[in-house]
């Protein structure tokens, strides 16, 4: 927020900036420059949206602006005077950049606050009239209606006369009904420079908003750089709450099934204990059981495996050690099985092969080939 009280006080007149010699110097410490500029070119608009973010205002007012714009660069500087719930109204200046270029030139410091010289005097007509600011070169003024600038208007003072200027302003006055006093007040910058401070503190504390008022490109630009940060901040809470969420639901539904699977698991290994075994009653562990009856058919000197003990001999460690590996085919004799199938990676087919060794026999690990797309194909033989 520009401190234009305390700051060093210049106003511009064509290429000069002059200080403004101001007999009341509280404040003077400030090393800061501030300049009150009588704009050729400036214009200004009113505007009420159903939104309050300054980076949606400045949008929507570009989309209005661009249609009438000529294709030349035109700085937008929103300035919002009423919020009430989510609508914000308020006016906009826009100014050509050929202008503010030639501006930053004269005041050396594009950093520097830079004023409507009008607009300072809005306490002099309490918001509802017209503003004069007269100096050596210029005639420029603002209409007030409701404490918020409606019009600006600048003239040569060389080529219209200041009756012809105030004749004018009446008319336009009248033609919208701006009657409330009707004040026009105008102000010589040339020959009444000590009254100036006294009008300006009266207005900012009349009407707030105006020190929210800098015209300077170091203003807009940090505008800019704000509104886009905000943007992007607040696109990002809004994915983070989306990832959130997402992995809020992807975190249940991983539970869900693999607490599915894992039920699954068990039904599975117990509907295979009785095929394998045909047994009836309670089972408890039926990986145990199963290790038990493996154990008790090798110790009672039984010389080959039935097809039902070779199945329970792979089935054991994929269904109870949940190891994911698909058997495609499967060859059985006497002696053994040779096993063709396929998985993720090296290492589950390594931990495959070591637990069906855990079974008893001997398991050679053969051809191992690369599935495109990802994966290897294996296989297995196991001897007895």
């Amino acid at each position: 927020m520009p401190d234009y009280e305390s700051s060093k006080l210049f106003r511009i007149i064509g290429e000069e900036a002059r200080q403004i010699d101001i007999s009341d110097k509280r404040g003077s410490k400030s090393q800061q420059n501030a300049y009150l500029v009588p704009f050729r070119m400036l214009s200004v608009s009113g505007f009420k949206f159903p939104f309050s973010s300054p980076a949606r205002i400045r949008d929507a007012i570009k989309l209005q602006t661009v249609s009438y714009s000529g294709g030349s660069s035109i700085q937008i500087f929103p300035v919002p005077v009423n919020k009430i719930s989510k609508e914000t109204s308020g006016f906009s200046f826009f100014l050509p950049d050929n202008e503010l270029i030639e501006l930053e030139e004269i005041t050396e410091y594009a950093s520097s606050p830079i004023f409507p010289a009008p607009l300072s005097l809005a306490s002099s007509v309490n918001g509802n009239g017209t503003t004069v600011w007269m100096d050596e070169k210029n005639i420029c003024s603002v209409v007030w209606r409701s404490g918020v600038p409606e019009l600006y208007r600048w003239r040569a003072k060389k080529e219209s006369a200041l009756e012809t200027e105030i004749g004018w302003l009446k008319k336009y006055c009248e033609s919208k009904e701006i009657e409330e006093e009707n004040d026009i007040f105008i102000f010589d910058a040339e020959n009444d420079p000590a009254d100036l401070l006294s009008i300006i503190r009266q207005s900012f504390a009349s009407f707030p908003w105006l020190r929210e008022v800098n015209l300077s490109r170091s203003a807009i630009n940090s505008a800019m750089i704000l509104e886009k940060f905000v943007r992007y901040a607040s696109k990002a809470a809004v994915w983070l709450t989306v990832f959130g969420t997402v992995f809020a639901a992807g975190s249940w539904m991983s539970y869900s099934i693999n607490s599915k699977a894992l039920l699954d698991t068990r039904n599975s290994s117990e509907k295979l204990y009785r095929e394998v075994f045909d047994r009836e009653g309670r089972i408890v562990d039926p990986v145990s059981q199963a290790r038990g009856r493996i154990n008790a058919l090798r110790g009672s000197g039984t010389a080959e495996k039935t097809l039902s003990d070779v199945l329970s001999d792979i089935g054991v460690p994929l269904l109870m050690k949940s190891i994911n590996v698909t058997v495609d085919s499967m060859r059985y004799n006497s002696e053994g099985a040779d096993l063709v199938g396929s998985a993720g990676d090296m290492a589950t087919i390594q931990t495959f092969r070591t637990s069906l060794a855990d079974m008893g026999g001997s398991v050679q690990l053969g051809d191992v080939q690369q599935i495109p797309g990802g994966g290897f194909r294996f296989n297995l033989g196991v001897r007895w």
